[in-house]
């Protein structure tokens, strides 16, 4: 099918043999918009010929979010912010994308690249957008796989757990590989492979192996190439269930673990891949509900017990996470004597919080939302919550205590009257939402830059 405007085609009238009416039009060559093959497809990938891969201001607003709008200045209102991404639109339509500036840090031993003009932001955006949905390619969803676990582990039958990890996932993923099968691949226009050979051709990016950490169109390309692992274990006999959330995966299965393992193992080297043996753990059923013992993965527990339903918490490290920046908050007081900054970091730590506002004038579309409620849907130990708020009001009232000295007793004290009704059994039970400004966000997070030192001491 030929797809043509309507200044460059003329219709005229005739007749079949059987005195039919027949249409034939007239057309310009010249002035073809967009040829249509979808023919020669197969007929699964058909409808995508069609799907919509251009840049435009509106499709670029629907990748904004308030961090965005600060960061990059884009304005007060929905009308500048088009402005200007119609702007960004043209100018990547026009030259590509100039991928120099691409930033890095090191994380963990690995490097974390971090785009830094409003170009390469949201045209990488854009395609991992575009991938995803040619490709019917999305990183697994968190709370989906959390429910069905605890679901799964009350069953009393017999089962083994198979938990693990896959060894330095990003980097080991053969570029060539990926990105021949896109290449390959014509439904992705031009303009998108071109930003995707921009990208990978870059300096800092092409030194690097497999696919660079913090660059969006990772996401896809990484779920595009590991389907053929995660359609493999789920065939894999004995296997019953099966999820991977990124680089984390888990495995039920009735019996032969050690062999089901063994395949896992074997599939993971044929794709380029190997496991992380020092994370890899076989959990057996029996002895988890002898032990009442728990199941961690994806930030929470699953503790076990057979007189019970099985309960969730949230891990250990996360738990240890917030009281870090609790803490931190309350040592950054002792500098600044910012009392209000302290209450919007409280209330930033316990409450939520909107971090993408609904694309659409008519406000039809709905935001998105985080903090302590939104990250931690599952939770259902609520000693937990009575715990962190035990910690929270300690701080504020002790008057004792390493914090508590540095801090001094007059800010002390002043904290202590601010910061009442600031909770997390507001934020979790109540879903209480905080407003906050655009502007606020980068000056809330400025104290928990080292954090990961804290932690150590």
């Amino acid at each position: 099918m030929l797809v043509v405007s309507k200044a460059s085609c003329r219709a005229s009238c005739g007749f079949n043999w059987a005195g039919n009416a027949l249409l034939f039009l007239h057309i310009d060559v010249c002035n073809v918009s967009r040829l249509d093959v979808s023919w020669n497809l197969p007929s699964n990938q058909r409808s995508h010929t069609l799907l919509d891969q251009n840049f435009t201001g509106k499709s670029l607003l629907r990748l904004t979010s308030i961090k965005d709008i600060i960061r990059f200045r884009l304005g007060r209102k929905r009308s500048d912010y088009l402005e200007k991404l119609d702007l960004v639109a043209k100018n990547i339509l026009d030259k590509g994308c100039d991928f120099s500036t691409l930033a890095f840090y090191t994380k963990k031993g690995k490097r974390v690249f971090k785009p830094q003009s409003l170009e390469s932001v949201y045209s990488l955006r854009r395609v991992n957008k575009i991938l995803g949905r040619i490709y019917k390619v999305k990183q697994a969803d968190r709370d989906t796989i959390t429910k069905q676990i605890s679901s799964l582990i009350s069953d009393t039958s017999y089962y083994t757990i198979i938990k693990g990890d896959i060894k330095s996932f990003y980097e080991a993923i053969p570029r060539d590989t990926v990105i021949a099968k896109v290449e390959s691949n014509r439904i992705l226009s031009y303009q998108n492979r071109r930003i995707i050979r921009q990208v990978f051709s870059c300096p800092a990016v092409s030194g690097t192996p497999g696919l660079p950490r913090g660059v969006s169109i990772s996401a896809s390309l990484s779920e595009l190439y590991i389907r053929e692992f995660d359609r493999y274990v789920r065939a894999l006999k004995g296997v019953y269930y099966y999820a991977r959330y990124v680089d984390d995966f888990i495995i039920f299965c009735h019996a032969e673990s050690d062999r089901i393992q063994g395949e896992v193992e074997k599939k993971l080297k044929q794709l380029g891949l190997d496991i992380n043996h020092k994370k890899i753990k076989i959990i057996n059923s029996n002895d988890m509900f002898k032990k009442a013992n728990y199941l961690s993965f994806l930030g929470y527990e699953h503790i076990i017990d057979t007189a019970s339903p099985p309960i969730i918490r949230i891990s250990k490290n996360r738990i240890r996470k917030l009281k870090t920046r609790i803490a931190l908050a309350f040592l950054d007081l002792a500098k600044n004597k910012d009392v209000d900054l302290l209450c919007l970091r409280l209330k930033f730590i316990t409450g939520n919080y909107l971090i993408r506002e609904p694309f659409k004038a008519d406000g039809s579309s709905q935001g998105l939302m985080a903090g302590f409620y939104y990250n931690n849907k599952n939770l259902s130990d609520t000693q937990q919550i009575k715990d962190l708020d035990t910690y929270l009001m300690k701080l504020c009232r002790s008057k004792r205590g390493s914090i508590y000295r540095i801090v001094g007793s007059r800010c002390m004290r002043e904290a202590s009257i601010a910061t009442q009704g600031i909770s997390f059994n507001k934020g979790f039970n109540q879903r209480m939402i905080y407003s906050i400004a655009k502007t606020e966000f980068a000056l809330i997070k400025e104290c928990w830059k080292r954090e990961s030192e804290y932690e150590k001491q």
